[in-house]
């Protein structure tokens, strides 16, 4: 019978999560500094382009996990 591969050190895999997350976190506050630009562009008033930043995240809240499993 084969033996099982070894595992790798769980210091890479807390590495490459911890990566995973600061890229997340980091998208999704880059959005912010560009919402005058988005509001300029889209000709609308700060209530509009604030509900295009929350589909935004909630978009991305959603679809994240789902991307995750496939």
């Amino acid at each position: 019978m084969a033996s099982p591969a070894p595992r790798t050190h769980h210091q890479v895999t807390f590495a490459v999560l911890a990566a995973g997350v600061a890229a997340y976190a980091l998208l999704q506050s880059l959005v912010t500094p560009v919402l005058p630009t988005i509001q300029a562009n889209l000709h609308t008033n700060q209530s509009t382009v604030t509900w295009v930043l929350t589909a935004y995240l909630l978009s991305a809240s959603i679809f994240t996990p789902i991307m995750g499993r496939i």
